[in-house]
This record gives C-alpha cells, sequence and structure tokens, in this order.
C-alpha cells in the first residue's frame, strides 16, 4: 500500500502539471482586425442591432461601450478597429468595437 501511494501522489501531480499549459492557450485572445464600411441599423424595433457593411457585403454586428455614439453615425462610413468576439447576433459575427475613424467622403 505504501508503494501504491508513493507512485500514485507524483503521477496525479505530473498529470496536472503537464495538463495546466494546455487549459491557458485555450482563451487566447483574438488578433485585431481593421474594416472599413458603411454604419446601419439591422433587425426590428425594439430589437435592432448597430452593425457595419464591408465593401465586399460581408457585415459585422457591433458590439462594446459605443454603440449610443455608433447608432447616431448611420449612413456614414468609418474605419473600425476591434476584435471579432466569437458569438453571433442576427446571424452575422459580432466585432468588439475598440475605436473608429469616420471616413471623409470625397
Amino acid at each position: 500500500m505504501h508503494f501504491l501511494w508513493r507512485c500514485l501522489i507524483p503521477g496525479a501531480l505530473l498529470l496536472v502539471f503537464l495538463g495546466t499549459p494546455g487549459a491557458g492557450s485555450m482563451g487566447m485572445a483574438k488578433a485585431e482586425i481593421e474594416v472599413t464600411g458603411r454604419i446601419y441599423l439591422m433587425g426590428n424595433e425594439p430589437f435592432t442591432q448597430v452593425a457595419v457593411e464591408l465593401d465586399d457585403g460581408t457585415v459585422y454586428a457591433l458590439l462594446g461601450d459605443r454603440g449610443k455614439e455608433l447608432r447616431g453615425l448611420q449612413g456614414k462610413r468609418l474605419i473600425i478597429r476591434g476584435r471579432l468576439s466569437g458569438k453571433r447576433a442576427q446571424g452575422v459575427e459580432t466585432l468588439q468595437v475598440q475605436s473608429y475613424q469616420i471616413v471623409e467622403e470625397q
């Protein structure tokens, strides 16, 4: 019995130690991206979502603290920097907005 505990405990500790590095890598942050497109509201009241449509037709639902600001920029063209959140809203991928810039139209 003493031999079992001398082998079992170090073996269990080794498994815990080896399993720990992989667990941390599962939550890696996604890279920041930059997109340019026109701001619009998708959906119907009261379930609207601020979104950006790129020139190629790709749509991202926008998330973050700037929702009210972005809502006021409907129809404007913006450069938006943010991180893909991995979630979906109203059937499209979501982008967590970190910053944006209005594109001056010629």
